[in-house]
């Protein structure tokens, strides 16, 4: 075994102080070697400065610099470097993610002892202390994506629900005390071997925010890699701090994330996506007609309705161009 164990990727965007207290929980959890690298994805406020200050002479903690580049590229700038000082473990956490007693060493000692497992992914708890971002079993069909992930859910039965979530969704009542191999896990945290990143290629830097963790689950499947689910690995993931609720923007990135997944990785066709696209732009002026968006206007929407629907046609034309690559 080499002397370098497990290496931690955190991504902080303008809160700090978040990121400093997940730090901590590392300290005084993890019983194994490691090193800690934090990027700073672009900071608008002194969050660089205050950690550099905080860890300037901390031997387990690397703090790197960088402009704004996104969730996948950020993270794949930490995780670059981490290979390159020579990790073969390697955990991806929010800033916003609390390690609880034995979590972190579980994950590690489980994918040291078990060759087939890629990626292992803990037991994620809300504040209040409920059970949240449960993984999915297995990939969903473009045909139920279309149905149960749209306003068409309303018009199902409540038998067809229940078999789609018997189907897809790994329920509370089925957990035991034993692993459990899953298809999709929450991007929020997982630990993952080295040799799997390197051959799926890292996250996918065409998304800015969100569907990070359903392309690369995607991406495991497509070359046989298989993720476990820790039902004794817990974490605590105070969701939702770092880009908050109900922005317009985050929505924008949001819907742009998800018709490029759905054209590239799912092959959806035109249709099923446009219906798809509507429904999400309802979500968002129905968003700005309740106030629920911060200081949002109709302005604004026409702003993110124009940024998505260019980023829909220019991924559906692709889609259907079998010999050009999705930028």
């Amino acid at each position: 075994m080499k002397n370098k164990m497990i290496a931690f990727v955190i991504l902080n965007y303008n809160t700090w102080e978040m990121t400093i207290r997940c730090v901590e929980s590392i300290f005084q959890t993890c019983q194994q070697k490691y090193t800690i690298y934090i990027v700073d994805n672009g900071s608008t406020n002194d969050s660089y400065e205050q950690m550099e200050k905080e860890y300037r002479h901390h031997e387990k903690v690397v703090v790197i610099k960088s402009e704004n580049l996104g969730y996948a590229r950020g993270n794949n700038n930490g995780i670059r470097q981490a290979m390159k000082d020579g990790y073969d473990i390697i955990t991806v956490t929010n800033n916003d993610v609390i390690f609880l007693e034995d979590s972190i060493d579980r994950m590690y000692l489980f994918l040291e002892s078990n060759k087939n497992a890629s990626v292992a992914a803990p037991y994620i708890l809300s504040p209040e202390g409920v059970l949240h971002n449960l993984p999915t079993l297995k990939k969903v069909s473009n045909r139920d994506y279309l149905l149960h992930h749209t306003r068409l859910e309303k018009f199902l039965s409540k038998e067809s629900k229940r078999q789609y979530d018997q189907e897809y969704n790994l329920t509370g009542t089925a957990i035991r005390n034993e692993p459990i191999p899953i298809y999709k896990f929450s991007g929020c945290c997982f630990m993952a071997k080295r040799e799997m990143l390197e051959e799926v290629g890292l996250f996918d830097e065409n998304t800015f925010l969100y569907f990070e963790e359903d392309i690369i689950c995607q991406k495991m499947v497509n070359s046989d890699y298989q993720a476990y689910f820790l039902p004794d690995s817990k974490i605590v993931h105070h969701h939702g701090l770092t880009t908050g609720k109900d922005n317009l923007f985050v929505d924008t990135e949001m819907l742009k994330s998800e018709m490029y997944f759905l054209s590239k990785y799912n092959r959806m066709n035109f249709w099923s996506m446009l219906m798809i696209y509507i429904d999400r732009a309802i979500t968002s002026i129905m968003k700005i007609i309740k106030k629920r968006y911060h200081n949002a206007s109709i302005k604004d929407y026409m702003v993110f309705l124009g940024k998505t629907w260019k980023h829909f046609i220019k991924n559906t034309r692709q889609r259907n161009d079998k010999n050009t690559n999705i930028e």
